[in-house]
């Protein structure tokens, strides 16, 4: 069953903003009424009171639903794209005409009813108007209700658990050994009479499993005097839970419906007694509720535990206690429960021309014990290599849809139960294929493309705010941190297909094959994201097949294909953000690129022969730019001083680039990354640095700083070098790769005042800091590779400790000291 349209209310939410927010400039700068804007604010609403119904008669599997339900996806995004063309469009209008004044025209107030053309066409708001009326009649014979906003009850919810284990229980005997010792160990220096544990892991990672292993453990039937089993999930019943622990503890059933005499009941039941309460699947983040359910807890014997699992960092905060964070599974172990749940073995000993179809299935599972049980019970008693080999190359998502199985409500639920602002952030990871290690700054700066946070509630720091959500999928077992690159995280192959299960047609992933029938021209039209990463089949000319398919492309991403030598083909207007990594033979960008009169973001990395004499102009929508890695680019956009939309700007290991264009950089940034430019012998001082008075970050290193990186002093000798140099506003200041630096000048303490993160990395001769100490704003010192200073930074006999020991937090080699 598909979950296509499951984030459409959170959606709506953000369109009735946009229309509350642009539709009374629209009305007034088009020269014309709101009554067309309050009737499509009217039937919005209209749609979205019924949306959760409609959700969950979808989720049950009614197709005329899930059919008018496309429709109103396909008309949101159309309406969202009007919207932000019209958001653009008024944008560049403003900027031309505050560019006329400037050039001592005739200064007038900026208007559009004198403009001799409208921002949005008359006949796209028809044809919106008309198809919000079709939706709207073709609702009434669906009997949709209205504000059904529950969804924790929604059709497929996953099965409660019970106390009882598994019938057989794969690995994990490091992670039972330690938390049997949380449990029947005393704490030490503590008074307190209960303790919790929190097992925390994404949906089916096994912590339920592990919860009911440990509770039936005889060492702990001995241990505590009372046992009780809740399955909380996401509904946070206080009179429920404590019904069910009173019922487990006294066994005698209650049909008591008041609070207060049932947390008394249970009070005295535990009353000088040692307990474990397991409390499984949790999702409540409310201190409040969590207090109250606690409050009969309190008398019981010092030793007392609660367990629970949840998937969810923000759950366990609440508690005050340390998580217990459970890992996946390994690969000999899924291999176990698959062959158990499949074969009845716990090996294939006896079925050796399935070992290696099993074991590639078994790898598919990427240490989700509950994939494994699940693919195993697929193939139960199938002993046919074809049907595992069928297994093998279809994606679980769809095997386990086929048979309905459990595993896609538990996953649904964390779907379910995001936050809506996380909803469409999760969705989009999309476009990364399976096992990618994500990068958190990048995907904030697409998040940020597409539009899909709020600035103004970052207080105009968005890329802060990018990185918070980012945290918080991270917190709530979305993401999980890379083995092999730990500053980058992995979304589980589960995860991944049940994103794209969302996105439906709107995601297009390009696959091994490349050829094009008619019969895919409908979804190409309503694919807004496409990506292709690392295919050796991928060429120009196999681009030119979508010629004039991918009508309404927001996102591309191509990486990886040594056969690309030119982007032309796909290159379309609505383009919002295009990315270009790993491309050996791209020789070339499209010259088309200021037109794309949407464009907010553009990287381009590790693309070698891409050799760029004069650099294409670029629309002045454009609000992030990398050039990573790009050794033949030898210049940099003209008249880049007038992109005033941008606000993040990275340039590294560019050594062709020579210079800036003149008029200065970009007058807005507010993240700037200048690194591996050897040949960039434009003083700093002629960078226009301490005009920029919105920059925030700022990360560069001497080998871009023409004779300045060959100085003894940073930044220089001068008086009031920090301010003549850079502006006060910086929070973020790095510095890298100063060879010969020895001495850092006086003035930071009071110069950058609202400095908060410093980082000194590869500065061997490094000896001397300021002599008037650190800003007193300063959060977090880093210091890497600079052999002299860390020794004189040490928290033992540093000469330097006394100087930065009230910084809060400082590493040295990566390693925190303090």
């Amino acid at each position: 069953m598909a979950i296509g349209d499951i984030f459409l209310g959170s959606f709506f939410q953000i369109l009735l903003d946009k229309l509350a927010s642009l539709g009374l400039d629209y009305a007034q700068q088009e020269g014309s009424s709101t009554t067309l804007l309050h009737k499509w604010k009217g039937m919005l609403e209209t749609i979205y009171a019924v949306l959760g119904d409609a959700e969950d008669k979808q989720l049950s599997g009614d197709n005329l639903v899930k059919l008018w339900l496309d429709d109103v996806r396909d008309l949101a995004y159309d309406m969202e794209d009007l919207l932000d063309d019209f958001e653009i469009k008024a944008a560049q209008a403003k900027l031309e005409t505050e560019s006329t004044t400037s050039r001592g025209q005739l200064k007038r107030k900026f208007s559009f009813f004198s403009r001799p053309r409208l921002l949005v066409s008359k006949t796209k708001l028809q044809e919106i108007s008309g198809r919000f009326e079709e939706i709207v009649t073709a609702k009434a014979p669906l009997s949709l209700m209205k504000n059904v906003v529950d969804r924790s009850h929604y059709t497929n919810k996953r099965l409660p658990s019970t106390s009882l284990p598994e019938f057989q229980f794969f690995g994990r005997e490091k992670e039972e050994a330690q938390v049997l010792e949380l449990l029947i160990s005393d704490v030490q220096n503590s008074d307190a009479t209960l303790s919790i544990i929190p097992i925390v892991g994404m949906a089916g990672i096994g912590k339920t499993a592990l919860a009911q292993r440990i509770y039936n453990d005889a060492r702990v039937s001995s241990y505590f005097e009372r046992k009780a089993w809740v399955c909380v999930s996401d509904v946070f019943d206080i009179l429920d839970i404590t019904k069910t622990i009173l019922w487990s503890v006294t066994e005698l059933p209650s049909e008591d419906k008041d609070l207060n005499g049932l947390q008394v009941k249970l009070k005295d039941s535990l009353s000088r007694k040692k307990f474990l309460v397991v409390l499984d699947d949790v999702w409540n983040e409310k201190y409040g509720e969590w207090t109250s359910l606690l409050k009969p807890f309190e008398v019981g014997v010092k030793g007392s535990k609660i367990i629970i699992t949840t998937r969810n960092l923000p759950v366990v905060s609440i508690t005050g206690a340390l998580p217990y964070p459970l890992k996946e599974l390994s690969i000999d172990n899924c291999i176990g429960l698959l062959t158990f749940h499949a074969l009845g073995a716990r090996n294939f000993e006896r079925h050796p021309n399935l070992e290696i179809i099993g074991n590639k299935i078994a790898e598919k599972c990427r240490g989700l014990p509950l994939a494994a049980k699940m693919l195993g019970g697929l193939l139960r008693n199938k002993e046919n290599p074809d049907e595992w080999e069928a297994i093998l190359n279809n994606k679980i998502w769809d095997a386990m849809m086929e048979k309905n199985d459990e595993v896609l409500p538990d996953l649904k639920l964390s779907y379910v139960n995001l936050p809506s602002y996380l909803k469409r952030c999760f969705v989009y990871c999309t476009v990364f294929p399976k096992a990618y290690e994500i990068d958190r700054d990048e995907l904030a700066l697409l998040w940020i493309a597409e539009g899909f946070l709020d600035g103004q509630k970052a207080k105009e720091n968005i890329l802060r705010l990018g990185r918070n959500y980012f945290d918080e999928l991270v917190s709530r077992s979305f993401f999980q941190q890379s083995s092999v690159h730990t500053s980058k995280f992995l979304m589980h192959d589960l995860l991944n297909d049940l994103a794209k299960s969302i996105a439906g047609a709107t995601c297009f992933t390009f696959g091994e094959s490349w050829e094009v029938n008619d019969e895919d021209d409908a979804s190409f039209k309503k694919a807004r994201y496409a990506s292709v990463m690392s295919s050796l089949h991928l060429t120009s000319r196999c681009l030119r097949a979508y010629e004039g398919r991918l009508i309404v492309l927001k996102m591309l991403h191509i990486e990886g294909c040594e056969g690309v030598e030119s982007l032309e083909e796909v290159i379309v207007k609505p383009l919002e953000s295009l990315t270009i990594g790993g491309c050996e033979n791209l020789g070339s960008l499209p010259q088309c690129l200021q037109r794309l009169s949407n464009l907010t973001h553009l990287k381009i990395w590790n693309c070698p022969t891409l050799e760029i004499e004069e650099f294409p102009s670029l629309p002045i929508t454009l609000s992030w730019l990398t050039l990573w890695n790009c050794p033949k680019i030898k210049s940099l956009p003209n008249q880049w001083h007038h992109l005033k939309s941008l606000c993040t700007l990275r340039i590294g290991s560019c050594q062709n680039i020579k210079c800036f264009p003149q008029g200065g950089l970009p007058p807005n940034l507010l993240w700037l990354i200048i690194r591996g430019c050897e040949n960039l012998k434009q003083p700093v001082r002629e960078w226009g640095l301490n005009l920029l008075t919105s920059l925030e970050e700022l990360s560069i290193d001497g080998r871009s700083m023409g004779d300045k990186g060959e100085n003894v002093w940073f930044p220089s000798e001068d008086e009031d070098a920090w301010s003549l140099l850079f502006p006060s506003s910086l929070t973020n200041l790095q510095i890298f790769h100063m060879r010969n630096v020895k001495r850092l000048s006086s003035g930071l303490c009071n110069d950058l005042s609202s400095l908060q993160y410093l980082w000194i990395v590869d500065c061997p001769k490094l000896r001397y800091l300021t002599e008037d100490g650190l800003s007193p704003s300063l959060q977090e010192l880093h210091i890497v590779r600079c052999e002299i200073l860390k020794d004189r930074c040490s928290k033992l006999s540093g000469y330097y400790w006394p100087l930065i020991q009230e910084v809060p937090i400082i590493y040295i080699e990566n390693v925190r000291v303090q």
